[in-house]
C-alpha cells in the first residue's frame, strides 16, 4: 500500500482542486467523493508506511540486543 501513496496524493490534488473550486458541471459531486476515497486511501497509505518502518527499527535493535 505504501508503494501507491505519491498516486493517492495526486488524485487527492487533482479531485479536490476540481470539486471544491466552485466550479459547477454535471460529474462534481461525483469528483468530490473520488476526493474522499482517495485522501482516505492516502491516509491509509501514510499509516502503513510509518508503521512498517517501525516495525523494521524494533527488528534491528531486537537483533542488535542479542548480539
Amino acid at each position: 500500500m505504501k508503494n501507491y501513496t505519491i498516486h493517492f496524493l495526486i488524485i487527492t490534488i487533482i479531485s479536490a482542486l476540481l470539486g471544491f473550486t466552485g466550479l459547477e458541471f454535471p460529474g462534481d459531486t461525483i469528483v468530490r467523493i473520488i476526493c474522499l476515497f482517495a485522501g482516505i486511501a492516502l491516509m491509509i497509505s501514510c499509516l502503513d508506511a510509518v508503521i512498517v518502518i517501525r516495525k523494521k527499527r524494533k527488528i534491528k535493535k531486537d537483533s542488535n540486543f542479542r548480539n
